[in-house]
């Protein structure tokens, strides 16, 4: 496959690399969600509480593609507790009913990539993932230039799920 040069993904390495080395609790940007300090309309978050946050994907796939993660910093699901478990296919179920119901998709791929050797970008901190699909959504382009383009607005879609993120999870 071709490799599309893409300067602005610089800064996702890089906070994710440090001295050659997968980046620790430190410098996790999901647990880095879980701070006070953070606003949550300037990362896309969607619902957040004390065990869990749904946010937007900095670097979707398609549109609207979402990331659902515990606030325990792990690289393994099986060392949640259940009720973390619990909460995360819980939130990830009503995560599609909503994508589904305003984003009108077709589909939806999801699930996880656990470790490195998996795909995972974050391999240090478990996260679920949930891609809108579309009829027609892949186009000549991956297929005959090995290339994918997403041209998303995520302000707008934030706009568009937030609040109906905050009516479903937050009563």
């Amino acid at each position: 496959m071709d490799k599309l040069y893409a300067p602005w993904r610089d800064c996702y390495v890089q906070d994710h690399i440090k001295d050659g080395k997968s980046c620790d609790v430190k410098c996790c940007i999901f647990c880095d969600i879980f701070l006070d300090k953070v606003v949550e309309k300037d990362k896309f978050v969607l619902y957040r509480d004390n065990a869990i946050a749904i946010m937007l994907n900095l670097y979707p796939y398609n549109g609207g593609h979402v990331l659902i993660f515990p606030q325990d910093h792990t690289d393994q699901f099986y060392t949640l507790s259940q009720q973390v478990q619990s909460q995360l296919m819980i939130a990830t179920t009503k995560s599609m009913k909503l994508i589904k119901e305003v984003l009108q998709c077709d589909g939806m791929n999801f699930g996880a990539n656990v470790g490195r050797i998996a795909g995972a970008g974050i391999p240090k901190h478990v996260h679920m993932h949930i891609v809108p699909r579309w009829q027609g959504d892949t186009g000549f382009l991956p297929i005959i230039g090995q290339t994918k383009q997403v041209s998303v607005d995520l302000e707008k879609i934030y706009k568009q799920l937030q609040p109906v993120f905050a009516k479903e999870f937050n009563g």
